[in-house]
């Protein structure tokens, strides 16, 4: 029974890809910059399909994914402790959350030095703001 338990993980061992994990130390500065970059990218990447979504993913799939998990987290923590000044609808969807961000960055060009996180919280400030 060992045997076989050692079996299936030399198995799994052997067929994992590689990941994004040397992409993930190089050099990435949090910046808004980056942000624009990489949300676009992922932007890009929800409107298509087939093989043209394969094609974006493989451009940057950390970027992509560092994205949509800073742009969801910062949301959701507004959504939950800043009530008063990010009201994101119930029903919007990652894309346009995504989208505010990219139209924030490009139309705030002098704020792309600016840290990320602090900058998708302007942009959600900004897009979804209470009334």
């Amino acid at each position: 029974m060992k045997q076989a338990g050692l079996l299936l993980v030399i198995m799994l061992l052997a067929t994992v890809q590689t990941t994004d994990t040397g992409r993930a130390r190089q050099g990435r500065s949090g910046t808004g910059g980056e942000l624009v970059q990489n949300c676009t990218l992922y932007f890009e990447f929800l409107g298509r399909t087939g093989a043209g979504r394969e094609d974006t993913f493989e451009l940057d799939p950390f970027g992509m994914g560092y994205c949509a998990g800073l742009v969801r987290g910062v949301a959701n923590t507004a959504h939950i402790h800043m009530t008063d000044q990010v009201c994101v609808p119930e029903d919007a969807s990652s894309a346009q959350a995504v989208w505010a961000v990219v139209q924030y960055l490009n139309n705030n060009p002098l704020t792309l030095s600016d840290q990320d996180t602090e900058l998708v919280l302007r942009a959600m400030q900004s897009a979804f703001p209470c009334r």
